[in-house]
């Protein structure tokens, strides 16, 4: 009697799962989502800190990470076929200020899927990509306010671990002089904006990379090119 096993098709889900992980990493990656150590964390995370390596990992496993990969952000080609990102100025700033308010811990969901959600609620429009006029300007504004529930708070952390990071080493003079740049914003005005500028400054003055995605809140002003 011939006995049969299941190997060969678990050895194949495996395979494509791993194809699948590692397509997710590179198109997270290029967008600015993802970097070498969050990718090692979410795989310890998908296998209950056995594993940083998807060669090592179980079918199980490797679904579960996969399924994490979605939740930050990836989307299959096919699924990205059926929901076109808006490319327009307003709508990379809307999804810039989504994707900040991930970073900031207020968005547990930073995905598409989830942003486009949140615009119908909001602007009453099925996708991003047609939302404009009042609809972007209501957008902006209530991400906006959003954020300001937790970013005064995120500066000020900021601005402890500049002092505390650079009370035994000086400060460098472009350190000190992004310090000094974030300082002044704050004096300039309590609004999203100003407390945007002093984030960025203070994190380029503890030498923390801004990611890609956020890009879009950038401004001439805020580096003194006016």
């Amino acid at each position: 009697m011939t006995t049969t096993t299941s190997k060969p098709s678990a050895d194949a889900g495996r395979a494509r799962y791993i194809k699948l992980i590692h397509v997710a990493r590179r198109d997270l990656e290029r967008a600015g989502r993802l970097d070498e150590p969050g990718y090692r964390d979410i795989l310890r995370a998908a296998s209950n800190g056995r594993h940083d390596s998807t060669a090592t990992m179980s079918y199980t496993q490797l679904k579960a990470a996969f399924e994490r990969f979605q939740r930050a952000g990836f989307q299959s080609r096919s699924a990205a076929g059926q929901r076109r990102q808006a490319v327009s100025p307003d709508a990379s700033k809307v999804r810039a200020l989504w994707l900040f308010l991930h970073a900031l811990g207020a968005v547990k969901d930073p995905s598409e899927k989830a942003l486009a959600a949140y615009v119908k609620r909001i602007a009453k429009v099925d996708d991003l990509h047609w939302a404009s006029g009042r609809a972007i300007d209501t957008l902006i504004e209530t991400l906006k306010k959003w954020a300001m529930r937790s970013l005064p708070a995120a500066v000020a952390a900021l601005r402890q671990e500049v002092i505390a990071a650079h009370r035994a080493t000086p400060m460098t003079a472009d350190q000190a002089e992004l310090a000094q740049r974030a300082h002044m914003y704050l004096l300039r005005g309590q609004g999203f904006d100003m407390h945007w500028w002093a984030w960025e400054c203070l994190m380029l003055a503890l030498d923390r990379p801004i990611l890609a995605h956020l890009s879009a809140l950038r401004t001439k002003e805020a580096h003194g090119e006016e």
